[in-house]
């Protein structure tokens, strides 16, 4: 036990191994055995071992927990689920359990139990610092922004001097729109750390200074050779020089690096696909897009299924409910508000820049990408007939309307450019029956490339997958064509990404009048909007329309394989 907490686990393990061939059903040296295999790298031998002591003595929370974090290391978090809560059961006041738990539930996209699991964990034990950056990342999920600030102001009384900690504070006051105190507490972080400068250097670039940007990412190189993200920030700043030599040699290095972890070299892969693409090494820049895909999709997406046989089972579902005349009908409790804008398709397809045209309109706001709706449509269909619950129906409507005020009370209308809304738009005209919805169409295959080459982060479990990309992408298409016939002509709107690219001003002053505004000459100068954008399309949709986009895919495919599969649909 003393050389395993120390670190020498072979020696550990032969002393372990005598105890075990004179008491074979040992359950502490199985225990210790346990933790040889895991941190020998076999979480699966691990895992066995745990199994076993816990045949005999079920209730161990501490062999509950070893084993949930064995399962989770193996990508299995419904099977970890059961271990933590089993854990957390059985002796409720640890927090690492809660911790863990939570953990587990946020792998399956079970945020509201995962909030409260990081709460009580938080409870228990207010010195975790990793629990208040997991809560912080649920409740950011939740468009909770003022409970974030709340949470990472406790968390820095506890931690004043901790990097994590003050870089997301900065966050945080950044996301309730506090700019200056969050440049500030950024600027002071990256100077004590340099290697938060890469946080500082994301933020600026959302705010659409790339330029700054490339200064916070090189100083984090210096202090810190081997890191991806560093990387990954200046090829989003499209600089890919260092004191004037191309980094590309020193980031290939990296890439099989053991000093870099899943994470970093999944950002690495990016950057130097967006390297070798500037390059116009098109064979290069397609092997680090598969090879990023495969690395996101594991750090990702591997332990959360993408079960088609429901996605078509809730398009199904949907469209029966959803009927042309069922959505004719008022239903009481639904709100009259005309605030909200919807900006829908799928993600890849230009909302971003849609989103900046209506919201550099004076009367306009921009609420980015609220979940409310993707959460909110899960509980609904619980109730089977939202019609018969006039109550939740107004609830429904009221805290909507609270999420679009905390981005700017005062403002006639904020768009929400969430695009997986799509799948929601009954339920959204459904209490909202007079706000405009806008469904912007983009080329198929330009638009499933762009989504298995950008990286998404925790995004929609069907990325970093070509073959998921395009089963999603066919079930988009199923699912708006029956919107297309159902919803009222008067707050359903198409537009072609490509028509704006051909003619900005023809389709930005139909868009306005359908909104029932007056026109703007604002709506024309979008890469003047000085709005914040937390999506991929940072860099894009500050820049004049452009036509480079279009067929962007030409010149990669033949690697494509099943991505052309989208070719011909419309």
């Amino acid at each position: 036990m003393l050389l395993g907490r120390t670190g020498r686990w072979q020696e550990a393990e032969n002393h372990i191994l005598k105890v075990l061939k004179k008491e074979p059903s040992r359950g502490e040296a199985l225990y210790w055995q346990a933790l040889v295999h895991k941190n020998g790298g076999d979480p699966q031998g691990a895992a066995k071992l745990c199994e076993t002591i816990l045949g005999a003595d079920p209730r161990n929370p501490i062999v509950q927990n070893e084993l949930g974090l064995c399962l989770m290391t193996m990508n299995d978090a419904k099977r970890a689920l059961t271990a933590f809560d089993v854990a957390a059961r059985v002796d409720p006041g640890r927090g690492v359990y809660h911790f863990n738990l939570g953990l587990a539930l946020s792998k399956l996209d079970r945020i509201y139990k995962a909030r409260d699991a990081f709460r009580e964990a938080i409870r228990l034990e207010p010195s975790r610092v990793e629990a208040y950056l997991e809560l912080v990342r649920i409740l950011e999920i939740l468009d909770a922004r003022n409970e974030v600030v709340e949470v990472l102001n406790l968390a820095s009384k506890f931690h004043p001097a901790n990097f994590q900690i003050q870089t997301a504070l900065a966050a945080a006051n950044a996301y309730v729109g506090n700019r200056k105190l969050a440049e500030q507490i950024y600027g002071q972080v990256s100077d004590a750390f340099p290697i938060a400068g890469n946080s500082f250097g994301l933020w600026l670039q959302q705010e659409g200074r790339f330029k700054e940007s490339i200064t916070c990412f090189q100083k984090s190189l210096q202090a810190v050779p081997q890191q991806g993200v560093a990387y990954y920030g200046l090829a989003e700043a499209k600089s890919f020089e260092l004191d004037g030599l191309s980094w590309i040699p020193a980031a290939e290095e990296l890439v099989d690096s053991d000093d870099l972890d899943l994470k970093g070299q999944t950002y690495l892969c990016y950057a130097l696909a967006r390297a070798f693409e500037k390059e116009r090494d098109y064979e290069k820049t397609i092997q680090y897009f598969h090879l990023a895909n495969a690395k996101a999709f594991q750090l990702y997406n591997e332990g959360r299924p993408y079960d088609r046989r429901e996605i078509e089972a809730l398009a199904t579902e949907s469209k029966a409910k959803f009927t042309k005349d069922f959505l004719g009908t008022s239903i009481q409790g639904a709100s009259d508000s005309r605030k909200p804008i919807f900006i829908v398709g799928m993600i890849r397809s230009g909302t971003t820049l849609l989103d900046q045209i209506l919201s550099s309109h004076p009367e306009v706001k921009s609420a980015g990408e609220p979940v409310f709706w993707l959460r909110e449509a899960d509980k609904v269909r619980r109730l089977r007939d939202i019609r018969s619950q006039e109550s939740y129906q107004k609830e429904l409507a009221n805290n909507y309307l609270q999420v679009l005020d905390s981005v700017d009370s005062s403002a006639r209308h904020i768009t929400d450019k969430m695009p997986l809304n799509y799948a929601h738009l009954g339920l959204i005209h459904q209490v909202f029956p007079n706000a405009k919805i806008i469904h912007l169409r983009r080329q198929p295959l330009d638009t499933c490339f762009s989504i298995y080459t950008t990286f998404l982060g925790q995004g929609p479990n069907f990325a970093y997958n070509a073959s998921n990309i395009v089963f999603n992408y066919r079930q988009y298409l199923d699912l708006m064509a029956h919107w297309r016939q159902v919803l009222p002509k008067s707050v359903f709107m198409e537009v072609n990404y490509e028509d704006i690219v051909a003619d900005k001003e023809a389709h930005a002053r139909e868009l306005i009048r359908y909104c029932d505004l007056e026109w703007s000459d604002s709506c024309l100068q979008h890469e003047h909007n000085d709005s914040s954008i937390r999506t991929p399309s940072k860099w894009q949709a500050r820049q004049p329309v452009y036509k480079t986009s279009l067929q962007k895919w030409k010149p990669y495919e033949k690697w494509l394989g099943d991505l052309l599969d989208v070719q011909d649909l419309h």
